[in-house]
């Protein structure tokens, strides 16, 4: 029998991290031990930079960054109080988010979350733990690279092996947070001018099959046991009250609420996003949810901004640039905006100072241009939420009642 320690050896490949490894080609110590001490834990050492325009940007969403930080607190705490309802240990998170890294490309992010792992004790040896350890790793692997591997089948075996519900919603969070995470470490270092560190050997994400957006708003139905409100911590029911007018009757946020805590922080993010923007800054989000949306599969969020915009023709025209490899797009920044939201979703290890000029070129502002990677990052997260917990529905409006 093989202990989750004994399969933790090196491989000999380019001196980068792998899964399934603590340790770097010398076997002794980290690569980068260093970077586990990093105080900012999300954008990780990304400091001042001499262009003013990108500092004046980064200073505007401090809110946004005070609220992604403070998801890394949450989602990796030092210790937590296992229970039955709470099994994934510190150790389970950081493997997770790991994977993701690795998925990722981003070498700092790999960096990062191998330095915090290594010095934790792995599971048991047993036959139980082996096999709990590598049904959580598949999943993460499946749900960061190709969202749309996931199905019911895929959530009942993380059920089989023991992860409750609220497990669950915490192990998906992770995986759509770091997925978040590393498209904005990529996106901002492309801003400043900085060449990308990364990992060799991934491959580029392959887009999701066309998605048939009607004008119907779409309504979403939970995989799990949505939170009964009559059940609810008082926690609970606050967050519930601050993440949405309706959020006591959707299953969206009351399956969310499992962990109180991570959709405090997650609603945070969101609305540090999507808070006060020029109108611009609102067209370039829009196109840029809707074509992350596209290429991951997220029928929701796709449906949802299609639902915003009002605007049939111009959704099915851009579903159509964007299905085309934006060759079809009339309007230069919609091109601009379908290449650079295309390449951060689909290879951000490969995101570069070269791959946002098409938005410089065309007078866009920096803090135009960071409100754009950072709705795309954002979807990369929400867009794995919504797919891997439920199912969509469109409805009509007499449906919905």
């Amino acid at each position: 029998m093989t202990s989750p320690r004994l399969r933790e050896q090196p491989r000999q490949h380019h001196s980068q991290w792998y899964h399934e490894t603590q340790c770097s080609v010398r076997g002794d110590m980290p690569l980068e031990p260093q970077a586990a001490l990093i105080r900012d834990r999300f954008l990780l050492g990304l400091g001042e930079f001499a262009d003013p325009a990108l500092n004046q940007a980064l200073i505007a969403r401090a809110p946004l960054f005070s609220a992604s930080l403070a998801c890394c607190r949450v989602l990796f705490p030092e210790q937590i109080a296992l229970s039955r309802h709470v099994t994934l240990s510190p150790y389970d998170r950081l493997c997770t988010a790991l994977t993701v890294a690795q998925v990722t490309g981003v070498q700092s992010l790999c960096s990062h979350y191998a330095s915090r792992l290594a010095p934790l004790d792995s599971p048991d040896a047993s036959r139980e733990s082996n096999i709990r350890l590598a049904q959580i790793t598949q999943y993460a692997r499946q749900l960061a690279t190709q969202p749309t591997l996931i199905c019911r089948k895929a959530l009942q075996q993380l059920s089989d092996v023991g992860l409750s519900v609220a497990d669950i919603v915490s192990f998906v969070q992770i995986i759509g947070f770091v997925s978040y995470q590393a498209r904005v470490v990529a996106g901002i270092a492309a801003l400043a001018g900085r060449p990308a560190a990364v990992a060799p050997g991934f491959t580029t994400q392959q887009d999701a099959e066309a998605l048939h957006l009607d004008e119907r708003p779409p309504l979403w139905r939970s995989r799990l046991t949505p939170l009964q409100p009559e059940e609810a911590a008082a926690e609970q029911l606050d967050v519930l009250d601050q993440s949405h007018p309706d959020a006591r009757t959707e299953d969206y946020y009351l399956l969310l609420a499992h962990d109180a805590a991570a959709l405090r922080e997650r609603n945070g993010v969101f609305n540090g996003i999507h808070g006060s923007n020029d109108e611009t800054s609102r067209r370039l989000m829009a196109l840029a949810a809707l074509c992350t949306s596209r290429i991951n599969g997220s029928r929701y969020c796709a449906a949802s901004v299609a639902a915003d915009l009002r605007n049939p023709p111009l959704v099915h025209a851009l579903c159509d640039s964007i299905d085309a490899g934006c060759q079809r797009a009339a309007d230069p920044r919609q091109k601009a905006v379908i290449q650079i939201s295309s390449a951060l979703t689909r290879s951000p290890e490969k995101f570069t100072p070269h791959s946002v000029q098409p938005l410089f070129q065309l007078d866009v502002t920096q803090a135009q241009a960071l409100d754009l990677i950072l709705t795309s990052a954002l979807y990369a997260w929400e867009n794995r939420l919504r797919y891997s917990l439920g199912d969509t529905l469109c409805v009509s409006a007499e449906d919905r009642e």
